[in-house]
């Protein structure tokens, strides 16, 4: 009896898990088709990005207006101890941490 309860159970939970994932078919309408060529895209990037209108992340360099990197304020020891404070504290609040407090 208890064994039957056992794959009754086992039974049920892998067929809910299999319905858990079931997903029905995506649909985009409609299709997105460019209006633009890829130089037209590239060219107004380009521009966007002159203006300033980008912000920065992974993989980009911040420079300055000769195109030169910009560098940076801190010393690589004043960054090392930065994080080091951040390690002992470990109070996971990130915006707290950008404000100085």
């Amino acid at each position: 009896m208890k064994s039957a309860k056992s794959i009754a159970l086992s039974l049920t939970l892998a067929l809910g898990a299999g319905a858990a994932f079931a997903e029905g078919p995506v649909f985009v309408d409609p299709p997105f088709t460019s209006t633009l060529s890829r130089a037209e895209v590239r060219a107004q990037a380009i521009e966007a990005r002159d203006a300033g209108l980008f912000a920065l992340g992974d993989g980009q360099t911040l420079t300055g207006d000769n195109g030169t990197a910009v560098a940076s304020q801190l010393t690589r020891e004043q960054v090392r101890a930065e994080i080091a404070e951040a390690r002992r504290t470990a109070r996971g609040d990130i915006a707290s941490m950008a404000a100085g407090a």
